[in-house]
């Protein structure tokens, strides 16, 4: 059999064109969790690498929604205050550094002063020679 007529014995009533299916509405949901999710994990955890992310993903967040988006959420640029917010807490330690606790965790931690340890040497039996 030749490829001519193999092609003939299709039957034009059985083709069903191709039609592209519509796309629907994007939804911001998982971008518009994490714009509003990670600047708190980065407050918490005072971690500098997620509180860049979440200034990243709020931009995007706040350059991507759209008009349905901003009436059913908050608006990006609360999401985007948020994360600047976390990123401020993050690196708040150079501008104000904690020193108030250093001397009051000196002698627990070991540095400082070392009457903890010169109470406890005095305590030891000594040897007499």
């Amino acid at each position: 059999m030749s490829s001519s007529s193999s092609a003939s014995k299709k039957r034009a009533n059985l083709c069903v064109p191709y039609v592209p299916l519509a796309v629907p509405a994007s939804s911001d949901e998982i971008s518009g969790l994490l714009a509003s999710t990670l600047p708190m994990v980065a407050m918490f955890l005072r971690n500098k690498l997620i509180a860049w992310s979440a200034v990243l993903v709020s931009v995007q967040s706040w350059l991507n929604e759209t008009e349905s988006s901003r009436s059913d959420s908050q608006p990006g640029w609360i999401k985007l205050i948020m994360s600047l917010a976390g990123l401020v807490v993050c690196y708040m330690d150079l501008f104000f550094p904690a020193k108030a606790f250093g001397g009051a965790l000196s002698g627990v931690i070991g540095g400082g002063d070392s009457s903890a340890v010169t109470t406890r040497l005095s305590m030891a039996p000594r040897a007499t020679a």
